[in-house]
C-alpha cells in the first residue's frame, strides 16, 4: 500500500488498532476510521506514579518511566523530610532554630495548653535556657551538614531522627526545668535522664517509676501482688489484666469508684492493659503503639479512651511516646569504608 509520497507501507508488519465504533482495523497514525469515518482517539491508561496518561500498550510510562508490569521502574518514592533544610552552611543554624520553635509550638499544642504558647516563648527569652539552645542549635546544624555531605538525600531519614531526638531532649529540659508553672502538671525531672535511653538497655521498671512519679499521685497502686488482697487481684485479672505468663507485671492501679479493681490499668514489660468505666478491656503492646494523643481531660491510645487524672494522663502519655519511639525503624548509615567494602 503506497503512502502519499509513493513509498510502500507494509501494513501487515505494523501494529493494528481497532476502531472503537465499527471494530475495523485502523492503520497506526490514522486520525479517522477508513470504514465509518469515526474520529480515532488513542486509548490510554493512567500512570499510578505520576497520574499522566500513556498509550494503552505502553510498558513504561512516557512521562516518568514507571513500569506498568510491576517490575522496578525508574521512579523511586521521594522521601519528604520532617525537618526540611536546604543545607546552606551560612544559614543552616538559623534554619534549625526556626524548626525548634515549630517543634515547641507542636509540643505545647499536643501536651499542654495551646493558648499559652506565647507564655512559653516569653519564658524562653527570659530564661537561661536560651544560651543552651544557641549552643545546641549550632551543634545540631553542624551534625546535619556532616550527614548531608556524607550521604546526600539518602541520609535525610537519619538526619530527621537525629534532629528529632535532639529537639525532644531540649524541649523536655526547657519545659520541665523552666516552665513548671505553665504546664499545669508537675513533670518529674527524672524523665530527663532517659533522653538517650535505648530499648533493652534501660531498666524499664525504674523508668516507669520515674516517669509516673507514683508518690505524687493519689490513685491506688499495687506493686506487691503477694500482699494484695486476693479478691482485688482476681478482679483485675478477670476484668482487664490478661497478661501472658512470661510477662512481668510492674504494677496494678485501681481506678474503680468502689475500690473493686474492676476498672484500672497495669503496665508490664510488654504492654499496657486497662479498662475504663463503661468500656471493654483494652491492651496495647508497646511495639504496636501507633499514636498516643492528649485531649482535654483524657488521652487516647491508638484511638482508645483512657483516663486516670490530668497529671497521670500526661505522664503516661510521655512514657508511652518514649516506648513508641523505641520500636520505630532506625535508619543507620554505614561509614564510608564499610560501604566501599
Amino acid at each position: 500500500m503506497p503512502d502519499q509520497l509513493g513509498n510502500s507501507l507494509n501494513v501487515s508488519t505494523m501494529a493494528m488498532q481497532l476502531c472503537p465504533n465499527c471494530a475495523a482495523d485502523i492503520i497506526p497514525g490514522s486520525k479517522f476510521c477508513n470504514r465509518c469515518g469515526d474520529k480515532i482517539s488513542e486509548r490510554t491508561k493512567p500512570c499510578p506514579a505520576c497520574q499522566e496518561q500513556s498509550p494503552l500498550t505502553s510498558v513504561f510510562c512516557h512521562h516518568c518511566g514507571f513500569h506498568f508490569e510491576g517490575r522496578k521502574g525508574r521512579v523511586e518514592k521521594r522521601y519528604e523530610p520532617i525537618f526540611p533544610l536546604d543545607f546552606d552552611p551560612g544559614t543552616l543554624t538559623e534554619q534549625v532554630k526556626a524548626l525548634f520553635f515549630r517543634s515547641l509550638r507542636r509540643r505545647v499544642e499536643e501536651e499542654h495548653n495551646p493558648e499559652r504558647y506565647s507564655d512559653y516563648v516569653e519564658r524562653f527569652y527570659q530564661s537561661g535556657f536560651r544560651e543552651i539552645y544557641e549552643l545546641r542549635a549550632e551543634q545540631i546544624a553542624e551534625d546535619a551538614l556532616i550527614q548531608w555531605r556524607r550521604f546526600g538525600s539518602e541520609g535525610l531519614p537519619e538526619i530527621d531522627q537525629r534532629i528529632g531526638r535532639s529537639f525532644d531532649g531540649l524541649l523536655d529540659f526547657f519545659i520541665i526545668q523552666y516552665c513548671p508553672d505553665l504546664n499545669g502538671v508537675i513533670l518529674p525531672p527524672a524523665i530527663l535522664k532517659y533522653e538517650k535511653a535505648q530499648y533493652g538497655k534501660a531498666d524499664l521498671g525504674s523508668m516507669i517509676r520515674d516517669f509516673l512519679d507514683f508518690d505524687r499521685e493519689q490513685e491506688v497502686f499495687y506493686f506487691d501482688f503477694i500482699s494484695m488482697r486476693g479478691e482485688l487481684l482476681s478482679n483485675a485479672c478477670k476484668s482487664f489484666l490478661f497478661a501472658e505468663r512470661q510477662e512481668k507485671v510492674f504494677f496494678i492501679s485501681d481506678l474503680s469508684l468502689k475500690g473493686t479493681c474492676k476498672e484500672g490499668f497495669a503496665l508490664t514489660d510488654q504492654a499496657i492493659y486497662w479498662r475504663a468505666p463503661f468500656d471493654k478491656a483494652r491492651k496495647c503492646a508497646y511495639k504496636e503503639i501507633r499514636e498516643v494523643k492528649k485531649h482535654k481531660d483524657w488521652i487516647t491510645i491508638n484511638n482508645h479512651f483512657f483516663t486516670a487524672n490530668p497529671s497521670l494522663n500526661l505522664k503516661l502519655l510521655k512514657l508511652l511516646k518514649k516506648l513508641y519511639g523505641w520500636h520505630q525503624p532506625v535508619y543507620v548509615k554505614k561509614e564510608a569504608e564499610e560501604m566501599k567494602a
